[in-house]
């Protein structure tokens, strides 16, 4: 099995491109983690190779995650024939593939209605309150305030995302011109 998306706490920042070799001569490329937020720790995004394990060799998903995969299930975002699963896998939290995947083939799409972006923000009730707000400082404050919703129809997604953040967007100083880091752009 291979595990398509595979989230990290333990993410290797600058790991060189491996590559290797299955049994059955199919090459499978490692690359380097694309890094997410999340309390404490950096996540990173990577592409592995699994060894097929059962369904009890896994550890259990954590509830509120569980709680998100069937919300997305009931949203028609994902079906039983989906092509892969959520699992908690070495790297961490990630999908794991449920059968072989073809070059190209979609595991998962998520429709523009759920899209969290600076236009699903300006057509939000805080739209105009957020007009003259940098992009990312708009989405961060709709995220605010869907956590706080009780009745927000983003909750399970918002749920599951992490209270704090180690981001480089919070270096200061020396730390964030030895990064070479730049404010982002939306």
């Amino acid at each position: 099995m291979v595990t398509p998306f595979s989230i990290s706490s333990s993410s290797p920042f600058l790991s060189p491109t491996k590559s290797l070799r299955s049994s059955s001569s199919v090459k499978v490329t490692k690359a380097p983690p694309l890094h997410f937020l999340h309390s404490k720790r950096l996540l990173s995004v990577s592409v592995t190779s699994s060894v097929q394990k059962s369904d009890t060799d896994s550890p259990p998903l954590p509830p509120k995650v569980e709680t998100f995969w069937q919300w997305l299930r009931d949203e028609g975002v994902v079906s039983a024939k989906a092509p892969a699963r959520p699992a908690v896998v070495p790297e961490g939290l990630g999908l794991v593939a449920q059968r072989d995947l073809s070059r190209n083939e979609v595991v998962l799409e998520v429709p523009k209605r759920f899209w969290i972006n600076p236009d699903a923000v300006a057509a939000s009730e805080i739209g105009t309150l957020c007009s003259e707000l940098k992009p990312w400082v708009s989405v961060a404050l709709f995220l605010i305030r869907e956590k706080l919703k009780n009745d927000s129809p983003l909750r399970y997604y918002v749920d599951i995302l992490p209270e704090y953040t180690h981001s480089t967007i919070y270096c200061a100083g020396q730390k964030r011109s030895w990064l070479n880091f730049k404010e982002p752009n939306f």
